[in-house]
C-alpha cells in the first residue's frame, strides 16, 4: 500500500474523516461480519458458548460484553452500554435473551458469566423461559478466587510481602538494576493477567533464580554501592540470605503451581469442558504429593479449593465431560461408574440437549459401546490416543468416537468453561479509547471500532498456539507496567464491585444500625469549602 501511495505522488488526497468513520468503516464492519460464517457452522455443529462480563471505562460508562466461543474459536458479538441501567438479574436476563435470538436458539449449549451474586436471578429466569441451555459459573474466576483466598493464608501472605520487598528494591534503583540484569542475564518480574497470577510468577521466578539472587546480594559490586546499610534495605537483604525465606517462597509455589496450570488450561480458548473436573482432581493430588502426602498440614489448602469447586464447576456438563473424556474414563472407570453422579450428569445433559425420544435411544446405546469398549471405541489407535493428554476428544470426535451420531457428546466436549475472553478486550476498548481527555467517542461509534479489532486480534491469537495465558502480553517490557506492585511496591486496594453485591441489602438489627451509622459517617468525606476571590 506504500508502496502504492509513493507511486501515485504528492497529490494524493487522503481519505477524509467522514469517510474514514462513514463508507471505510462500515465496509471494514461488513468483512468482518463475513468471516463469521466459518463460525456460524461450526455453531450449527457442535453448539457455542455465550459469554458475558461488565467493565467501566475511563469515562464512567458501563460497558457490558458478549462474546461467543466455539470450537473454530471466539468471536466477538456486541456491547452494550448500560451506563444508566441497573444491572440486576433481569436485566442482564434481557440482555443474553437477545444475545441467544441473534445466534440462535438452538445453537447455544450454556452461558457462561462471571460469579457475581446477581448472575443466579438471571439463570433462574433463563430456566424458566429456555430450560434446554445451561448456566454456569467461570473456572477462570473460580480458579483465581482460590489464588486469592491461598494468598491472604498467614504464612503464603508474608512470603508475598518479603519476596515484594526484595524486588521493589531491585527496580527501583537503575545501578542496582542493571547489576541483578548482569547476574541474571534476564528481567526477575514478570506480569500476569491477574493479581495472583503476577504472585505466582513472580515466586517462581524468584526460586527459579535464587543462587544468581543470592550471589548478587553477596557481590562486591553491591556492597560498594551502599544501599545494603539503609534501614529498608536490611531486611530485603536478610530475606535473600536466609533459608527459612527460601522455603516459604517454595511452599508458596507448590500451593500456586497445580492451580495456575489449571487456571492456564481453562483461560485459553481450548475447549475444556471434557478437562476441568478431572483437571482439579490431578491438581489436589499434585499439592498434597508436593507435601510428601502429609494431606494433614494442607487440609485448609484443600477445603479452600473443595470449597469453590464445589459451589460453581460441579454442575451437569463438568460431570459429562468426566464421563465422556476417554484420557479419563478409562484409567477410572471403576470408580467413576460406582460414582452415579457422573452417569447422571450425562442423562441430565441428553434430556436437555435433545429431546428427542428415538435419539436419546440411539445415544443409550453409544454410551454402552463406549463403556463397554466396542466398536471404534476398541480400536488401537483410539486406545493409543487415550493417554495423550494434549489430545482434544471434542475437535477429534470424527476420529476417536465416529459413533455417536446425534452430537451431544460432540457438544460437550467442545465448550469451554471460562468468559476470560470478555476480559480480554476491555484492553482493546481502553486502546480505542485513548485518553479520557482527548477522547469523546460515543458508544456506538467505539462499538464498531472495538469490534473490528477485538476480532482481528482474536483471529491472531487463535492462530498463536504458543501463547501462556497467565502471562499479560499487553505489556512487551515489564517496566511499562505502572500497575506492577512487585515493581512500585503499591498494594491495590481490592475495589467492590456494584455488580457483585446482592440486589437488596438485609436489614440491619438495631445494635447493628448503630455501629452501620458510625462507619458510614466515617467513611463520608469531608466538604470542601469553594475559594472565596475578591472579586466576587
Amino acid at each position: 500500500m506504500l508502496r502504492s501511495i509513493g507511486q501515485y505522488g504528492e497529490d494524493l488526497d487522503g481519505p477524509t474523516p467522514y469517510e474514514m468513520g462513514g463508507p471505510i468503516l462500515n465496509k471494514r464492519k461488513k468483512r468482518v461480519q463475513e468471516s463469521f460464517n466459518a463460525h456460524r457452522k461450526t455453531w450449527e455443529l457442535t453448539g457455542c458458548t455465550i459469554m458475558r462480563d461488565a467493565w467501566t471505562d475511563i469515562r464512567g460508562r458501563g460497558v457490558m460484553n458478549l462474546v461467543v466461543h466455539s470450537a473454530h474459536g471466539v468471536v466477538f458479538l456486541n456491547s452494550v452500554d448500560c451506563s444508566t441501567m441497573k444491572k440486576d438479574g433481569k436485566y442482564i436476563f434481557e440482555l443474553v435473551d437477545r444475545c441467544i435470538k441473534e445466534v440462535g436458539e438452538k445453537h447455544v449449549v450454556q452461558v457462561v458469566t462471571d460469579n457475581a451474586s446477581v448472575n443466579p436471578t438471571a439463570s433462574t429466569l433463563l430456566k424458566a423461559k429456555l430450560p434446554n441451555i445451561f448456566w454456569n459459573g467461570c473456572a477462570a474466576h473460580s480458579i483465581d478466587l482460590m489464588l486469592e483466598d491461598i494468598g491472604k493464608l498467614k504464612i503464603v501472605d508474608s512470603t508475598i510481602t518479603q519476596a515484594r520487598a526484595v524486588t521493589v528494591f531491585l527496580y527501583a534503583h537503575t545501578r542496582v538494576l542493571s547489576l541483578m540484569r548482569e547476574f541474571l542475564g534476564k528481567d526477575l518480574v514478570r506480569s500476569g493477567i491477574t493479581r495472583f497470577a503476577t504472585a505466582y510468577l513472580n515466586l517462581k521466578s524468584m526460586l527459579d533464580n535464587k543462587k544468581e539472587l543470592q550471589k548478587l546480594f553477596r557481590s562486591v559490586q553491591m556492597d560498594e554501592m551502599g544501599y545494603l546499610k539503609k534501614v529498608k534495605v536490611r531486611d530485603s537483604n536478610r530475606s535473600v540470605r536466609s533459608e527459612i525465606f527460601w522455603t516459604g517462597v517454595e511452599h508458596a509455589v507448590n500451593f500456586f503451581e497445580p492451580l495456575a496450570n489449571l487456571l492456564r488450561r481453562m483461560d485459553s480458548d481450548v475447549p475444556a469442558m471434557g478437562f476441568i473436573y478431572g483437571a482439579f482432581l490431578d491438581a489436589k493430588k499434585e499439592i498434597v504429593a508436593r507435601f510428601d502426602n502429609e494431606e494433614a498440614s494442607i487440609q485448609e489448602v484443600l477445603h479452600i479449593i473443595d470449597k469453590r469447586w464445589d459451589n460453581k464447576l460441579k454442575g451437569p456438563l463438568h460431570r459429562a465431560g468426566y464421563f465422556l473424556n476417554p484420557y479419563y474414563y478409562y484409567e477410572n472407570k471403576l470408580e467413576i461408574e460406582l460414582d452415579g453422579t457422573f452417569k447422571d450428569g450425562l442423562v441430565a445433559c441428553m434430556e436437555k440437549m435433545v429431546r428427542d425420544g428415538k435419539k436419546e435411544d440411539i445415544m443409550t446405546t453409544e454410551c454402552q459401546a463406549y463403556q463397554n469398549e466396542e466398536g471404534s471405541f476398541g480400536r488401537d489407535s483410539a486406545k493409543r490416543q487415550r493417554r495423550n493428554k494434549n489430545f482434544d476428544p471434542g475437535k477429534e470426535l470424527n476420529i476417536y468416537i465416529v459413533e455417536i451420531r446425534c452430537g451431544t457428546g460432540y457438544a460437550i466436549l467442545s465448550l469451554t468453561c471460562s468468559s476470560s475472553a470478555c476480559e480480554r478486550n476491555f484492553s482493546v476498548f481502553q486502546q480505542v479509547q485513548g485518553s479520557k481527555r482527548r477522547n469523546r467517542l460515543l458508544h456506538d461509534k467505539m462499538k464498531d471500532l472495538v469490534f473490528i479489532k477485538a476480532n482481528s486480534q482474536l483471529e491472531q491469537k487463535r492462530m498463536n498456539k504458543d501463547r501462556d495465558p497467565l502471562v499479560d502480553r499487553t505489556h512487551a517490557d515489564v517496566m511499562e507496567n505502572e500497575d506492577n506492585e512487585w515493581i512500585t511496591g503499591i498494594v491495590p486496594v481490592p475495589v467492590v464491585d456494584t455488580a457483585d453485591e446482592p440486589e437488596e441489602e438485609p436489614i440491619p438489627q438495631p445494635r447493628a444500625r448503630a455501629a452501620a451509622s458510625k462507619r458510614n459517617k466515617a467513611r463520608q468525606p469531608r466538604k470542601k469549602l469553594l475559594p472565596v476571590f475578591r472579586d466576587d
